[in-house]
């Protein structure tokens, strides 16, 4: 039996236990609908529209294997989180989107848990919210602006008895977000669909995308529609300077003794992150781990993929020295994992769902790092306008999301704002006061 083995930028959730591989394409075929990637956005796909449509021939054509890209490799936060701001969501949509974005999104996090007990998918699901920390002043008096009807501003007790990070001053919490496991999740969605009679190639790329028509492999698939749910993987001849891969590292400990997790608390599982203008985020496993993640790597010129990026050195270790210091009884602690992968981010933060059923091609993505719901969403909601349904007037419908500066400006500019944000934090450590420096960049990079 042919198997993937997993190879040096091992991530916690796929774990060193070799996977069994799918079957590529080797002739051409005829379908209903062609899905071009098995990450979430194709698997979901896929569900939605067998679950409205369940006589549809659905294939999925994947170049790797399934959950291989950010689907298998994220911090496992099902979060209501979109990746624009929401004054900014507001002014370009109106309020009546806005809310039903908000609406869907929360809804999408129960969705998601309930499917996977009515499946009974071993995906350490754990609805139990989301905490933004704080260590010092200039951040508290940051969050705390944030506060509405969603979130909750904790004072340093509260917070703390919740989890308790060194140094913690206060924090902001929702309860509208899960932990998982995002690669079982996909493991798990991807045999369902075979089992409903999705059929899946492993080891097939797609070549070229015609209207009603995809080349794979050197095979000619005919379909109705194909829709193209690559995300950071995207070949530039199909979304040229509309997107770009940042990327997103992890590390994670091992399995952490019971008087550590006492002294950590957070028994409800909680997703949370220190609130520093440079993101990170963290959860504890199912199987007790601290699993910590970061932004910060440099971008490369051109939006080259990059191996290199996903095994950062300097990164890693820096996540490991931030969880010591939220945690320093974690000093002795082993960390097992370090991996990491480039997540899609599109010039104006805006994710997309665009669909053409004339030419019979539809596409979604731009997810920012919040896809684990809203692949979900978008998804669903491609869905229903396949199958003709009426559907919300949400913000990433047919959106416009613009194309990024020319290169070698690209390349300064993003860098230049990594290495900003940075700049930021240590300005509010000083300070005290929220940062002058993010304020002067949030306009520029368009969120």
């Amino acid at each position: 039996m042919l198997t993937y083995n997993v190879g040096v930028n091992r991530s916690l959730w796929r774990g060193s236990t070799p996977l069994p591989a799918r079957r590529s394409i080797t002739s051409s075929n005829s379908f209903d609908i062609a899905i071009i990637g098995a990450g979430f956005s194709g698997l979901w796909s896929a569900y939605h529209l067998k679950q409205l449509q369940p006589s549809l021939r659905i294939a999925i054509f994947e170049q790797n294997y399934v959950g291989f890209g950010a689907s298998g490799r994220n911090g496992g936060w099902a979060s209501a989180e979109y990746p624009t701001s929401n004054p900014r969501v507001i002014k370009e949509h109106g309020s009546t989107s806005f809310r039903d974005l908000r609406k869907a999104l929360i809804e999408s996090i129960d969705e998601i848990g309930q499917i996977s007990t009515e499946n009974n998918w071993q995906i350490e699901y754990a609805k139990g919210g989301a905490l933004v920390f704080a260590t010092n002043k200039a951040q508290l008096t940051r969050i705390s602006r944030e506060i509405d009807d969603e979130h909750r501003l904790l004072n340093q007790d509260q917070a703390r008895k919740l989890l308790n990070v060194a140094n913690i001053t206060g924090g902001v919490f929702t309860p509208h977000c899960a932990a998982l496991n995002p690669f079982k999740l996909t493991q798990s969605l991807a045999s369902y669909l075979e089992a409903v009679g999705v059929e899946i190639y492993e080891n097939s790329k797609v070549e070229e995308i015609f209207d009603r028509q995809v080349l794979v492999n050197g095979h000619k698939i005919s379909c109705q529609l194909s829709i193209r749910a690559t995300e950071a993987f995207t070949d530039r001849k199909w979304l040229a300077n509309q997107q770009i891969p940042i990327y997103s590292l992890m590390v994670a400990t091992e399995r952490l003794p019971i008087e550590i997790l006492n002294q950590i608390g957070n028994t409800q599982r909680a997703t949370f992150q220190e609130a520093c203008n440079l993101i990170t985020y963290a959860q504890i496993t199912g199987d007790n781990r601290l699993a910590i993640g970061g932004r910060g790597v440099r971008y490369k010129l051109f939006s080259h993929l990059s191996n290199r990026s996903e095994l950062d050195n300097r990164m890693h270790s820096a996540l490991e020295r931030r969880a010591v210091k939220w945690f320093p009884q974690l000093q002795s602690v082993k960390f097992e994992y370090r991996w990491g992968g480039p997540v899609a981010l599109t010039r104006r933060w805006q994710s997309y769902l665009n669909y053409n059923p004339i030419t019979g091609q539809a596409a979604i993505g731009g997810y920012v790092g919040d896809g684990v719901t809203l692949s979900y969403l978008v998804a669903k909601t491609l869905a229903q306008m396949i199958n003709g349904e009426e559907v919300a007037n949400l913000p990433f419908i047919n959106q416009r999301i613009g194309r990024w500066e020319p290169e070698p400006i690209r390349y300064l500019a993003v860098n230049a704002g990594f290495k900003a944000t940075v700049a930021a934090d240590f300005e509010e450590r000083v300070t005290g006061r929220p940062s002058l420096i993010a304020s002067l960049i949030d306009p520029l990079i368009n969120r």
